[in-house]
C-alpha cells in the first residue's frame, strides 16, 4: 500500500514530503464545504469523505448559512467565492449564533482598516496539496470539539452559578443563556424588569458568571439620593480636619475596582450628573473637585431599570452619551405572570429560605394553595410571591399553607399593607403569637425571629394573657390576669 494513509492502517508512514497525520475522529465529523469552484469543491469533498469525514457542499454563502443554521458543522471549509460573497458574512454569522464551528479559508479578504477575518479564522495556504487540506480539517475538527467541551462546562458553571434564578420555564433558560452571554463580555449591559423582577438578582449572576467574580459586587439605588448624595455616594467625600488635613472616604466606584456595579434605577439619575457620570465611566477615572486627586478604576458597570430608556433619551431625559454607555447590551427580564409554570419552584424555593432562617423543616403548600399562586396575575412579580409566602408562613404556624391562608395576603403589593379589617395590634399579636406557638413555648428562638428582646417578647405575652415565664402553662395556654386597680386609677375614675 502506498500513496496515503487510512484510518484503517494509521500507522503507515507516508513517503516523503507527505504529511503525517494524527488518526481522524471515527464518528464523522460534519465539513461544509462553501466553494463556488465546483471541480475544487469535489475534490475537498472525495478527498474528505475518503478520509472519515461527512461532508455538505454550497456553492454560496446564503446556502451555507441556511445548512449551518438547521445543522452546524465542526468545520466550515470556504474556498473560492463568487464577487458578491464574502467569508467575513459566514464568519460573523458563526459568532452571533455562538456555533461551535471552525472556519477554514483561502481567502485573504482586507478592508481599509485591516484583515476583515479575525485571526480564529484558520488559513488554507496556497497552492495546498489535497492530503495537507484533510489533515487541516482534522485539526479543526478537533478544535471544534474541544471548543464544544468548553461551552458546555461553562453552561454548567453558569447553572451553579445561577442557581438563585429559579425556574424551568422556557422564559428563564433563555435569560440564563443570557446572562451567561453578558458575563463573557466586558462591557456593561442594560437590565429592564418590571418591579420585583430580580434585577439585582440577574446582575448579580452575570457578576458571578463573569471573570470578575472574585472582586467587589457593589450596588447602588439611584432613587433614594438626591442629586448631591448621589454625587457624594459614587465618587466619595472629603473632609478637612484641623491639624489632621483630608480624610477621604471612598465612593462605590472606588469599592467595586476591579468588580462590577449595578446602578438600580438609573433613570432616577439627575441630568448634570449623568453627563458627568458618562464622561467618568468612559475614561474610567475621575479627579476630586477639592483635592485634585485623580483616582483610576476598573469597573463593570450595570444598568437596572423599569423605565423605556429609549423614551426617556427622546423627551430629553436621559442623556444618549450615558445610554451608549450601558444600553448598547441589553437584558428584559420575563414577568412572573408570563411564566405562570415557575411559580411552583419559586414558592418551594422561598419556603426552603424560610425553613432555614428559622432553623426549622420547611412547610408545603396544599394543591388549592398552589393553584391560586399559580392563576394569580403577580404585579409584583417574584418579590410579591416572597412577601406573600413570608407573611403566610409568619402568621399561621400550620405545617401545610391552604389556600385561604394565602389569600389575605394577596393584592396587598410590596407596601407591607395588612388585610382589610386588621388594626396594627391585631396583627402584631398574630405574628407573636403564631412564631412562639412555631416554635412550641421557645422564647429565646421566637425573640431572635421576630428579632426583639426576650424582655419585650414576655412582656407582650403578659399583656396577651400568657403566665410568667417559667409557670404552668407559660409556654402554650394563654391566662386571663386579675385585673388591678392602683389607688391613683381609682381616685381618677372616681372624679371622672
Amino acid at each position: 500500500m502506498v500513496g496515503r494513509m487510512t484510518l484503517a492502517h494509521p500507522d503507515i508512514i507516508p513517503f516523503p514530503g507527505r504529511l503525517a497525520t494524527s488518526p481522524l475522529p471515527e464518528s464523522g465529523p460534519q465539513v461544509l464545504i462553501v466553494c463556488a469552484d465546483l471541480s475544487l469543491s469535489q475534490r475537498w469533498s472525495e478527498e474528505l469523505q475518503a478520509s472519515g469525514f461527512a461532508t455538505r457542499a454550497a456553492s454560496s454563502v446564503e446556502s451555507a448559512l441556511q445548512w449551518l443554521q438547521s445543522t452546524p458543522a465542526e468545520v466550515c471549509l470556504v474556498g473560492p467565492l463568487s464577487p458578491t460573497d464574502s467569508v467575513s458574512t459566514i464568519e460573523a454569522a458563526i459568532q452571533r449564533n455562538n456555533w461551535p464551528t471552525q472556519l477554514l479559508t483561502q481567502l485573504h479578504e482586507v478592508t481599509a482598516t485591516g484583515p476583515a477575518l479575525s485571526i480564529s479564522c484558520g488559513w488554507i495556504p496556497q497552492p495546498v496539496a489535497v492530503l495537507q487540506v484533510s489533515w487541516l480539517v482534522a485539526a479543526a475538527s478537533q478544535q471544534s470539539r474541544l471548543s464544544g467541551e468548553v461551552k458546555k462546562m461553562r453552561r454548567q458553571l453558569s447553572n451553579r452559578n445561577l442557581r438563585e434564578m429559579v425556574g424551568h420555564s422556557p422564559a428563564m433558560q433563555q435569560l440564563r443563556d443570557q446572562v451567561q452571554q453578558q458575563a463573557e463580555q466586558a462591557e456593561g449591559c442594560l437590565i429592564q424588569g418590571e418591579r420585583g423582577s430580580g434585577i439585582t438578582q440577574v446582575a448579580l449572576g452575570i457578576h458571578e458568571a463573569s471573570k470578575r467574580a472574585h472582586r467587589p459586587f457593589v450596588t447602588v439605588d439611584c432613587s433614594v439620593h438626591s442629586a448631591e448624595t448621589l454625587e457624594e455616594e459614587l465618587f466619595g467625600t472629603t473632609t478637612t480636619t484641623p491639624g489632621v488635613g483630608h480624610t477621604r472616604q471612598p465612593g462605590r466606584l472606588e469599592l467595586a475596582d476591579g468588580g462590577t456595579l449595578l446602578l438600580e434605577n438609573v433613570d432616577t439619575i439627575a441630568i448634570p450628573l449623568q453627563r458627568r457620570l458618562a464622561t467618568v465611566l468612559n475614561d474610567q477615572r475621575f479627579e476630586h473637585e477639592s483635592t485634585g486627586e485623580r483616582v483610576r478604576f476598573d469597573v463593570r458597570v450595570i444598568f437596572g431599570t423599569c423605565i423605556d430608556l429609549d423614551d426617556q433619551e427622546r423627551r430629553g431625559l436621559f442623556r444618549t452619551e450615558l445610554l451608549a454607555h450601558g444600553g448598547q447590551r441589553r437584558i428584559t427580564i420575563p414577568t412572573l405572570r408570563s411564566r405562570s409554570e415557575d411559580v411552583a419552584p419559586l414558592a418551594e424555593s422561598f419556603l426552603r429560605k424560610i425553613a432555614a432562617r428559622e432553623g426549622m423543616p420547611p412547610r408545603s403548600l396544599t394543591l388549592d394553595a398552589l393553584h391560586r399562586l399559580q392563576s394569580y396575575n403577580w404585579p409584583g412579580n417574584m418579590s410579591e410571591l416572597e412577601h406573600v409566602i413570608e407573611r403566610a408562613c409568619t402568621v399561621n404556624p400550620s405545617r401545610k399553607l391552604t389556600a385561604a391562608m394565602l389569600e389575605p395576603w394577596l393584592g396587598t403589593g410590596l407596601d407591607d399593607e395588612p388585610p382589610a379589617g386588621l388594626t396594627l395590634a391585631t396583627m402584631e399579636r398574630q405574628l407573636i403569637e403564631s412564631t412562639f406557638a412555631r416554635f412550641a413555648g421557645n422564647r429565646e428562638k421566637t425573640a431572635k425571629t421576630l428579632q426583639i428582646g426576650i424582655r419585650t417578647l414576655s412582656g407582650k405575652l403578659r399583656e396577651y394573657g400568657y403566665p410568667p415565664r417559667g409557670g404552668p402553662g407559660s409556654n402554650l395556654k394563654a391566662w386571663t390576669p386579675t385585673t388591678v386597680v392602683y389607688p391613683e386609677d381609682a381616685a381618677e375614675q372616681r372624679a371622672a
